[in-house]
C-alpha cells in the first residue's frame, strides 16, 4: 500500500451481519491502489474481531463508538488519505470494476466532484431482488448537470443516482462539514440526495453505465420502513422540493408531478406517523398558489420542526439499552402487561383500516390493575405534559362524560370548581348536559374536557360554539376523538345511521361519523386556535409502548382566543 493511496474506501460500520462481505468486495477491486478503513461505531467495539481477522495490510480498524453514523463517517474521512474517497456501507457490496470505472470517469472530468454508477438491489441472502431501469449503457459516460439532476430526482421523488456506496468523491472538492447538509440543516435521511445537489453546484456529476454495486435491503438497515428515521425519508423530499421550487428550479409541470409523487409516498404512512399526516393535509399548497413562500412559510417551518422533533424522539427511544417498564399513569403502578380489548375479535376493522382511522389501541387496551383504557392513559399523560394539571386552584373544569378512573384524580387535584355531566347522567353527582345547547352562563369555565364525545353528537359545530361561549378567554378545550387524517371532510350520512352501518363503517353502534380534518376548521371557526399535537411533541421521551397508548393518537387541544372569541 502506498503512503498516499489513490482511493480510500471508508466503511462506517455498526452491524456485523454483512461486514465481511463488504470488506471482501473492497479488497477484490481491480483498482488495487487503495486503503480500506473500517469505523466501528458500536459502543463496545464488537466489530474488532471481524475486521482484524482480515489478512490484508490495506485494511485498518478504528473504534469510534459514537452511535452516530454521520460522525463515524466524518471521522473516517479525516483519517483517510486517498485522492478519491469511496463510502461503502457495511451491508453493501462492490463489483470488482466499481473503483476502476469511477476513477476513470473522474480523471476524465477533473472539474467534477462525484461520479456514480448503477446498482442492483439484493436481499439478506445476497440474491438480486430488483434491477432498476437502466439509465446508461454499459461503459457509457454522461454528465448530469444540476438542472437535470433536480428534475430527475425531485419530480418523480426517486433517487436515480443511488446511495453513497455506488459513488466516488474527489476529496479536494468536498467540504465534509457541509456536503451532507441542505438548507442549513443536518438531514436525518436524505443526506445523500443533499450531497448530490450540493456537489452539482460546482460542476456536473458524472454517470457511468453498468451495474457495479449492490445495495442490500433488509430489516436491520437504517432505511427500512421500521426505522425510527423513516419519517425523515418522506418529509425531507418535500423540504427539498419546496426549497428548489421556491428558488425557481422546478417548473409548474415538474411541481405537479412532484405533488402526485409525494401523495403516493405519504399515503402508506399517514395513519402511523402523525407528522406525515400534517404534511399531507397541506400538500395541495405545493401546486395551488405559485412558488412564493413554499419553503419559507411559517406554517411549513413549524411542521418541519415538529417532524424533526418526532424523529429525534423515536431515535432516542430506539437507542435505549433497555425498554421502559410498563407503567400505568392512571393508577401509578407497574404492570406486567396490558389486557387486550374484550371486543377486539368482534370488530371488523377493514373499513376503519382502509380510511386510516386513528382510535383506541385494542392490543394494549386495559390496565390489569385499575381497569383504565388506553384513551384514559393517553389523555392523562397529555394533560400532564401540556401543563393543564399543574395548578388547578383557580381552574374551573367542565368534564363531559367523565371517565370513571380520571374523574376522582382530577377532583383530588383541588380545582376551584368541577362540574361533571353527560347527556344521560350515570352518577348522582353528574348533571344532564347537551353539549350542543348547554345551560351554563358565558365564561363559566377555564377547561373543558370532552374525551371521545364528538363522534356521537349530531352537530359538532354547535358543540364547538357552545364550548367557546362557556369558556373564559384563554381557556382550553380537550376534544379527543377517533379520526382519520386521510379524510379532508368527516364521513357521515344525511339520514339516520342504521346500527349495522355504524358498527361496520364507524366502528361503534352509537357513532354518527368518522371525524376528518375539518374538525380543526370547526374549532377555528368557533374562535379557537391550535391543531392536533403529536405524541412526540409533548411526550417525546416517553415510550408509548410503556404506557400502552397509541403513538399515532394526537392531542386535540384548542385554546379560546381573546376578543376574537366574542
Amino acid at each position: 500500500m502506498s503512503p498516499e493511496p489513490l482511493v480510500s474506501v471508508i466503511i462506517p460500520a455498526f452491524k456485523p451481519q454483512h461486514l465481511v462481505n463488504a470488506i471482501t468486495s473492497a479488497r477484490e477491486q481491480t483498482c488495487a491502489d487503495i486503503e480500506i478503513l473500517v469505523g466501528d461505531d458500536t459502543p463496545d467495539g464488537r466489530l474488532e474481531t471481524i475486521v482484524t481477522s482480515v489478512d490484508d495490510p490495506r485494511v485498518s480498524y478504528h473504534h469510534h463508538g459514537f452511535g452516530d453514523a454521520e460522525l463515524n463517517l466524518r471521522r473516517l474521512w479525516e483519517r483517510s488519505t486517498g485522492r478519491y474517497v469511496k463510502v461503502l456501507f457495511d451491508d453493501d457490496v462492490l463489483l470488482p470494476d466499481s473503483l476502476t470505472a469511477l476513477v476513470s470517469a473522474l480523471e476524465a472530468h477533473p472539474a467534477s466532484a462525484l461520479a456514480f454508477h448503477e446498482r442492483v438491489f439484493i436481499n439478506d441472502a445476497g440474491e438480486i431482488i430488483e434491477m432498476p431501469p437502466r439509465i446508461l449503457d454499459d461503459g457509457e459516460i454522461a454528465e448530469v448537470d444540476r438542472q437535470t439532476l433536480v428534475g430527475g430526482l425531485l419530480a418523480p421523488v426517486r433517487n436515480f443516482i443511488g446511495e453513497p456506496s455506488n459513488t466516488l468523491l474527489r476529496r479536494e472538492l468536498v467540504d465534509i462539514e457541509t456536503v451532507y447538509t441542505y438548507d442549513g440543516l443536518k438531514l436525518d435521511f436524505l443526506a445523500d440526495v443533499a450531497s448530490y445537489l450540493n456537489l452539482s453546484e460546482q460542476a456536473p456529476l458524472v454517470g457511468v453505465g453498468g451495474y457495479l454495486s449492490a445495495y442490500r435491503r433488509h430489516a436491520a438497515q437504517s432505511s427500512h420502513s421500521s426505522s425510527p428515521r423513516i419519517s425523515a425519508g418522506l418529509y425531507e423530499w418535500e423540504l427539498i422540493i419546496r426549497k428548489e421550487s421556491e428558488a425557481g428550479n422546478l417548473d409548474e409541470r415538474q411541481r405537479e408531478v412532484a405533488w402526485r409523487s409525494l401523495r403516493n409516498l405519504y399515503a402508506p404512512y399517514v395513519r402511523s406517523l402523525p407528522e406525515i399526516a400534517r404534511f399531507a393535509s397541506r400538500l395541495d399548497g405545493l401546486v395551488a398558489n405559485g412558488t412564493a413562500g413554499l419553503r419559507s412559510s411559517e406554517i411549513f417551518e413549524t411542521d418541519l420542526q415538529t417532524a424533526r422533533t418526532a424523529v429525534a424522539s423515536r431515535v432516542a427511544i430506539a437507542k435505549r439499552p433497555q425498554p421502559q417498564p410498563s407503567h400505568c399513569p392512571v393508577c401509578d403502578q407497574d404492570v406486567e402487561g396490558w389486557l387486550g380489548s374484550p371486543h377486539a375479535a368482534l370488530i371488523d376493522l377493514k373499513v376503519m383500516d382502509d380510511i386510516g382511522v386513528v382510535g383506541s389501541r385494542l392490543d394494549k387496551h386495559l390496565c390489569p390493575r385499575c381497569g383504565c383504557n388506553d384513551r384514559d392513559r393517553h389523555l392523562w399523560l397529555y394533560m400532564q405534559a401540556a401543563g393543564l394539571l399543574d395548578d388547578l386552584s383557580e381552574t374551573r373544569i367542565l368534564h363531559i362524560a367523565p371517565e370513571a378512573r380520571l374523574e376522582p384524580k382530577l377532583m383530588q387535584l383541588g380545582p376551584r370548581d368541577y362540574v361533571g355531566g353527560d347527556l344521560i347522567p350515570q352518577q348522582p353527582h353528574h348533571v344532564a348536559i347537551n353539549i350542543e345547547q348547554m345551560q351554563f352562563e358565558d365564561d363559566r369555565f377555564d377547561l373543558i374536557i370532552c374525551n371521545h364525545v364528538l363522534e356521537h353528537v349530531n352537530f359538532p359545530e354547535r358543540a364547538a360554539a357552545e364550548f367557546a361561549r362557556c369558556l373564559a378567554p384563554g381557556g382550553h378545550v380537550v376534544a379527543q376523538t377517533p379520526y382519520s387524517p386521510l379524510l379532508k371532510r368527516s364521513m357521515e350520512l344525511t339520514v339516520a345511521v342504521p346500527e349495522g352501518f355504524a358498527i361496520y363503517y364507524y366502528g361503534q353502534n352509537d357513532h354518527v361519523r368518522i371525524v376528518g380534518l375539518d374538525l380543526i376548521e370547526t374549532f377555528h371557526t368557533a374562535g379557537f386556535s391550535g391543531e392536533p399535537i403529536p405524541h412526540t411533541t409533548l411526550l417525546g421521551e416517553h415510550d408509548p409502548e410503556a404506557s400502552g397508548v397509541n403513538p399515532a393518537e394526537p392531542f386535540f387541544l384548542f385554546e379560546l382566543e381573546g376578543a376574537a372569541a366574542r
